[in-house]
């Protein structure tokens, strides 16, 4: 018996059929009413609606999501499915590795997909950052005595409890808006180009708007009315301004412990959800599915946690040498943009990764990322594969790649492939 019969035959490939995405609301805005599981259940069942897979086709769900103390109970994934109305049969499991939380559970699909073990799955992620709730913390020992208790907010901690000393002493808990001045300070980047990055983002993102580009993914939400305000449809982005200038861009305020970030250099507190398909070849054919794209390698990376920002092109570089491509086989390059400064710092990078090559402008974000629309932590993974999927159909294009940055200092990578 060969090696490859041993392992139980040849790899099969993993593909994106399609899926949707929510408008992503602002912190306290039009989502914010809504109960995070719901928000997560609809979703991942407009998805498959969108792509013609009948919920009890599905054989797995993974779904991002980093704070999990509201409605979500824990596993987020499997509440959400059942309140929606996927059958008891279908699993769900939810994955927290921060802002590629969804991300990451796409590329466990795709894993499983190629292993032989799974056909058809959903990928997905929510954040509900205006629902996150407080927790009491317990002391040491499982009764402790009276006194003062610590009163966390969950969605500063990622749902964590208090912090561990030894992670204490080496600043691993560092700030994330800290960890973008620490990567503006490593590249010397300058307020102004800083500035001029989140300008382009939100130029971009209100032109995908106003095009209807960003159209084709978003499934829009029906927000139920109260008292003060009749129910409503919500169709856009909340956080996008389009009429954001380098000066009033150039008046904000740096930050608590920076010298240059912003709230307008600076991804926003956001509600949203994402989510999308994936199966086996065998599988889409027999539901008579055409896929959007083929999934092509992934790979991630870990680095201090005071430089979080830079993480992906490390990871990028990864994954191009797995899938034996050239960077300048890449049709179009998403970074995810938690920050103006982080952004940039990858893109400083990326020519030291990658023997010198520098990512063209007109290839890069083209409909603006996360600065400008938002970043639910859980749901952006799946968001930024949705994106780069319909992207890469829109130009005909045949490789793109994304780069999603993580808390405590990772990177994840993912190379897609259009089908056309």
């Amino acid at each position: 018996m060969g090696y490859e019969q041993a392992l139980g035959g040849p790899v099969t490939d993993a593909y994106i059929l399609g899926g949707v995405r929510t408008p992503f609301g602002r912190y306290g805005g039009a989502l914010s009413h809504l109960r995070t599981d719901d928000l997560l259940g609809q979703t991942m069942v407009a998805a498959c609606e969108r792509v013609g897979v009948p919920l009890d086709q599905v054989e797995d769900i993974t779904a991002g999501c980093v704070n999990t103390a509201h409605e979500g109970m824990g596993d987020i994934g499997r509440w959400a499915a059942l309140a929606a109305g996927f059958p008891d049969s279908v699993p769900a499991v939810t994955i927290n590795r921060f802002c590629a939380s969804s991300l990451s559970g796409a590329i466990n699909l795709a894993h499983a997909i190629r292993s032989g073990e799974l056909g058809v799955g959903v990928a997905a992620g929510v954040e509900s950052m205006s629902r996150s709730g407080w927790a009491l913390m317990k002391g040491d020992a499982p009764f402790s005595p009276r006194g003062p208790i610590l009163l966390l907010d969950t969605m500063w901690a990622g749902a964590g409890g208090p912090p561990n000393p030894l992670l204490l002493a080496r600043n691993a808990y560092v700030e994330m808006i800290k960890t973008a001045q620490n990567v503006a300070d490593r590249y010397q980047l300058t307020r102004e180009e800083i500035d001029a990055f989140a300008l382009r983002s939100h130029t971009r993102a209100a032109a995908a708007r106003d095009s209807g580009r960003f159209a084709l993914e978003i499934h829009p939400v029906q927000v139920p009315g109260t008292r003060k305000e009749p129910g409503r449809l919500i169709e856009n982005d909340e956080a996008i301004r389009g009429d954001t200038t380098a000066e009033s861009l150039a008046a904000l305020s740096a930050q608590p412990n920076t010298t240059q970030m912003t709230a307008g250099n600076s991804s926003g507190l956001n509600d949203g959800s994402s989510a999308v398909v994936l199966a086996s070849g065998a599988a889409a054919a027999s539901l008579g599915i055409t896929p959007m794209a083929r999934v092509v390698a992934s790979a991630t990376h870990a680095l201090d946690p005071e430089y979080m920002g830079i993480a992906p092109a490390f990871a990028m570089s990864k994954a191009l040498s797995r899938a034996g491509l050239a960077p300048a086989e890449i049709d179009i390059w998403e970074v995810h943009e938690a920050f103006s400064a982080q952004a940039l710092g990858v893109l400083r990078e990326l020519p030291n990764q990658l023997d010198g090559f520098e990512v063209p402008d007109e290839r890069l974000n083209p409909n603006g990322g996360a600065v400008a629309i938002g970043h639910p932590f859980g749901a952006s993974g799946t968001r930024y594969v949705l994106t780069l999927a319909t992207e890469l159909r829109l130009r005909h294009a045949r490789y793109g790649i994304l780069g999603v940055c993580v808390g405590s200092g990772q990177g994840v990578a993912l190379i897609i492939e259009n089908l056309e």
